[in-house]
């Protein structure tokens, strides 16, 4: 996964570090009960399953690669991934509010999800100026 990490001066901004993720990224619907194989990659993969329906993160190109497979996807395409690499403890309140509150104040819709050690954002490719612009100054 190649990185391209964003920082600003950290005499007034801190320790974070907000990382754009390489590559175009796909968001995909599925049915819920989908048997799913993930493609080898080195690129963010994220597989969410509930009792309604499975939810599919993939760069572009591995989409493609089992696209045919799944029919009944609802793929939507153009997004970016901003991850905030600081690791928090998962004690830690507030981080997702305040990364998704500037960013609604901004007017940018994402699809949001967090891991165990860190947050992700995803925008659309026309709005990824104006979220780095919205998070630029975030102090956690």
């Amino acid at each position: 996964m190649t990185v391209s990490t964003v920082r600003s001066d950290y005499s007034t901004r801190g320790n974070d570090v907000l990382d754009v993720l390489e590559g175009e990224y796909v968001l995909i619907s599925l049915p819920a009960q989908v048997e799913i194989t993930l493609p080898r990659s080195n690129a963010l993969r994220v597989l969410l399953q509930d009792p309604f329906e499975t939810t599919l993160i993939l760069e572009v190109s591995a989409w493609l690669g089992i696209a045919n497979k799944y029919p009944e996807a609802k793929a939507n395409r153009n997004y970016r991934a901003i991850r905030l690499s600081q690791d928090f403890p998962l004690e830690t309140i507030g981080v997702m509010a305040k990364l998704t509150a500037a960013l609604a104040q901004a007017g940018v819709s994402i699809m949001a999800y967090s891991t165990f050690k860190t947050d992700v954002v995803l925008v659309r490719e026309w709005e990824l100026a104006q979220a780095l612009g919205a998070l630029w100054d975030l102090r956690f």
